[in-house]
């Protein structure tokens, strides 16, 4: 036996380094939305809610980011039955949900679209990436995903396009490659018989993607002079936990997205 997996970390670091600029922007958008008692909106389907649970609230999780998390299209941990795969994926090939959720939502002048998915082909990915765009054309979208897989791959989508191809005709659209391969498996596990692919690297990049961003939007707001509320490990008996107003500075935040009095008005399509 011998170990290979780690070696394709490498793959990930180099492609996310790469892309230092874009993250540089994207994180001064953020930047923008948290100065300003803003959001960033985080929408993931399937295995990318784990990208979203790593914003919203995690150690070293800065306030401002907000979960668009619809059980059905998120937690597959039930495999088989009433809430089992079949289920799950099927609502992953359902169009109009965009619309649906993001009639729960008020963006507000200076909030940012997050869409987080692996291979950025899903119906319902792509379903609320173009609804937003169409909503909301001032405001920045921005997706990480796998641009390889997105660009070249089958569409499933009836709009005609993959998530690649709506954040090309955003007026305002970001997007950061994820760093996994097509298909997304990685890792080879051969015998005279059998030929196995396994361990997939979509989390991990996307995982890598959201802490970098993190690292940068905090430099950004440093840099203007902007304090802001970041939660501290409260299992370490020497660290100040901030664990109260942290929430409550999320609570004000929350409270815009529900009803927010500057809320844009969305565009009719």
């Amino acid at each position: 036996m011998k170990l290979t997996f780690p070696y394709q970390l490498k793959t990930i670091q180099d492609k996310i380094i790469q892309q230092e600029d874009t993250l540089k922007i994207v994180a001064g958008l953020y930047a923008d939305a948290m100065e300003h008692g803003g959001l960033i909106h985080v929408y993931a389907n399937g295995h990318s809610r784990v990208a979203v649970e790593e914003l919203c609230i995690r150690m070293g999780a800065l306030s401002g980011f907000r979960a668009i998390l619809s059980t059905g299209l998120t937690t597959f941990t039930d495999v088989v039955g009433s809430n089992g795969l079949r289920l799950n994926q099927f609502f992953e090939k359902v169009e109009k949900s965009g619309a649906e959720l993001l009639d729960e939502i008020d963006f507000g002048p200076h909030d940012v679209m997050l869409v987080v998915t692996a291979t950025g082909t899903t119906a319902a990915a792509v379903d609320i990436a173009l609804e937003f765009m169409r909503r909301y054309p001032s405001l920045p979208l921005v997706a990480i995903s796998c641009a390889e897989q997105s660009k070249n791959t089958p569409i499933k989508h009836s709009s005609g396009m993959n998530l690649w191809h709506i954040i090309q005709q955003a007026n305002k659209g970001f997007f950061i490659d994820n760093a996994m391969p097509v298909g997304d498996l990685s890792t080879d596990v051969k015998s005279d018989t059998q030929h196995y692919r396994i361990c997939p690297l979509s989390s991990v990049g996307a995982l890598t993607v959201i802490q970098s961003l993190n690292e940068l939007t905090l430099q950004a707001l440093t840099e203007r002079g902007v304090s802001h509320h970041v939660l501290q490990n409260m299992h370490l008996n020497d660290t100040g936990v901030n664990y109260e107003s942290w929430l409550r500075d999320q609570r004000r935040r929350y409270a815009k997205a529900t009803y927010n009095d500057a809320a844009l008005i969305p565009e009719k399509n």
